[in-house]
């Protein structure tokens, strides 16, 4: 038992230091490296000379392989690009359906009511921008604790 525990062990270590080497990505990632990686030419070439390096590829084959990635890292581009401007449109959708709910809504409320709902409505956007903050924010952890009810590493209230 000990030694399946052990070996565990390593083989999570090994797995973590292997992530660690990989580099940041995503929202960590420097802008340049991700216009660099945006640029479908530049990824084939990439991946490419990659291929090559380890399959020592002839020149031929780099031609035809580095034509089969362009053309897929193209592909890929074009439907990200769609991807994003239907999520753009849907956002937009989104928006004009809650102003009008909103309005709806105001419509049906006393002034002192929609004073209220106004108060609450820009309560909940603090909280949400809170919330998308604190993902970026380099003292997330305490912010997650905080909303968690935790006082700190000493334990709960």
């Amino acid at each position: 038992m000990k030694k399946l525990i052990a070996i565990l062990a390593i083989f999570s270590l090994g797995a973590l230091t292997v992530e660690a080497q990989r580099g940041p990505r995503g929202p960590q990632m420097s802008p340049e490296k991700r216009a660099e990686m945006a640029n479908p030419e530049k990824r084939a070439e990439m991946m490419t000379s990659r291929m090559a390096e380890k399959l020592e590829l002839s020149d031929v084959q780099k031609e035809e392989v580095y034509a089969i990635h362009l053309e897929n890292a193209s592909k890929r581009q074009a439907e990200m690009e769609a991807r994003r401007a239907e999520m753009k449109a849907k956002k937009a959708d989104m928006q004009a359906n809650q102003k009008e709910q909103h309005a709806k809504i105001e419509a049906v409320l006393t002034p002192e009511q929609k004073e209220k709902f106004i108060e609450l409505r820009d309560e909940n956007r603090d909280k949400m921008n809170t919330i998308r903050d604190a993902r970026t924010n380099p003292d997330r952890e305490k912010i997650q604790q905080r909303r968690r009810g935790n006082r700190g590493p000493g334990g709960r209230r």
